[in-house]
């Protein structure tokens, strides 16, 4: 199931959840001693923070047409 399948209306996202997410679930390179399943699960939950970040621009971008 891709993103376009779920039509699914997210709660704000604020600036001070994104900020923490991003301190805990940093944006690195994976460390090359790294078993890929941790690999995978660190991109994992990365990719979920890049998902929320954008998830709020979208919502941004969507209250300014509304004004």
């Amino acid at each position: 199931m891709n993103e376009k399948d779920l039509n699914i209306a997210l709660p704000v996202l604020t600036d001070d959840l994104l900020k923490a997410l991003n301190q805990y679930f940093p944006e690195r390179t994976p460390d090359i001693n790294m078993e890929p399943k941790e690999m995978y699960y660190r991109i994992g939950q990365r990719s979920v923070v890049r998902f929320l970040i954008q998830k709020q621009k979208e919502q941004s971008e969507n209250i300014m047409e509304k004004k």
